[in-house]
């Protein structure tokens, strides 16, 4: 099992457990905060992750990208 694998399983298993506590307790309940918080953070996780492989891709695939361009202006 890879990290994407792993982290999929953990936010999936967070969010079950969110609502199973949320069925139980109701929705001001501070467990259901605290483990939304922990959801939020897996989440916050598996986005940077992304973002990452993201930037490390359009890096390699286009490395002119980042290169400032002279735009010549109309005078």
């Amino acid at each position: 099992m890879n990290i994407d694998e792993s982290l999929n399983k953990q936010i999936e298993s967070a969010r079950q457990r969110l609502n199973d506590l949320y069925e139980e307790c109701g929705f001001g309940h501070a467990c259901v905060l605290e483990q939304s918080m922990i959801l939020d953070e897996l989440i916050n996780q598996h986005n940077r992750m992304y973002q990452t492989k993201k930037l490390h891709h359009y890096v390699q695939s286009d490395p002119q990208s980042f290169l400032c361009k002279t735009i010549t202006l109309p005078t």
